[in-house]
């Protein structure tokens, strides 16, 4: 299992996606850089004829919609499964098509974000916990991974897609784990170590068979994480899983 630690502007996600046009999601979603490299680059030349077909297509006049009506005018959230299997009707499901969508998305608005693997996080975050003397709760949680926050830092409109970036969420099932928000406790544990605690859990964390090598990549990854969270006050930390290579 692969963990994820975002730091991402979810206001702007909010506003691309359940907010504005499609037309203008795509036309400002195109110069933007991906966190991590997608198949989806929301071409508007690409985007343009599909809508033109969804405007004529029989499922968009017997739905309700009229020729003088515009797709175009539609948010990304407000298309149906049946809207995107008109639109993509190369694409695997509608479901498929609006999760890669969403993702892509989300992509664009990620700050910086730590990927790799679940225990070795665990065990690195542990350690240092253990160096810093810091109370069991105050910054992780029993599994040793950060400690989770007030989910109304995620905007309403989008809570189902924030949660369904985890590979282990179930919308069938209430209380499935899922992406969370990472709460303010748990930054401090990066931001204010010191260089002689990184040694020391470096150290401590060797027992584990991890190299030295490797333990400092990955806490120097995680401090950088943290810096530039705390450096953006409108930023959101999210941590949530991923199967191995999903990313």
């Amino acid at each position: 299992m692969q963990i994820c630690l975002d730091v991402v502007d979810l206001l702007q996600l909010r506003e691309i996606w359940s907010q504005r046009p499609i037309i203008t999601a795509f036309t400002r979603l195109e110069p933007r850089a991906a966190a991590v490299p997608n198949d989806v680059d929301f071409r508007i030349e690409d985007l343009m004829p599909r809508l033109y077909r969804l405007k004529r297509s029989s499922l968009w006049l017997a739905r309700g919609g009229a020729a003088n009506q515009d797709p175009a005018r539609l948010p990304l959230s407000d298309f149906s499964e049946d809207h995107l299997s008109e639109l993509y009707p190369e694409a695997e499901s509608a479901k498929a098509q609006r999760k890669l969508l969403f993702h892509a998305a989300y992509q664009r608005f990620v700050v910086t974000q730590y990927r790799g693997d679940l225990g070795e996080m665990r065990a690195v975050l542990g350690a240092l916990a253990d160096v810093r003397r810091m109370p069991d709760g105050e910054c992780l949680d029993a599994n040793a991974l950060p400690r989770e926050g007030s989910a109304e830092w995620i905007p309403a409109e989008i809570t189902d897609d924030i949660r369904g970036l985890d590979a282990r969420y179930d919308a069938a099932e209430p209380g499935t784990p899922a992406t969370y928000v990472v709460s303010d406790q748990f930054w401090p544990l990066l931001t204010k170590v010191a260089a002689e605690e990184i040694d020391s859990a470096i150290t401590s964390a060797l027992s584990n068979g991890r190299s030295a090598e490797a333990i400092r990549a990955t806490l120097d990854a995680l401090t950088n994480v943290a810096y530039l969270w705390n450096r953006s006050p409108s930023v959101v930390g999210l941590c949530y899983q991923t199967g191995d290579g999903a990313f």
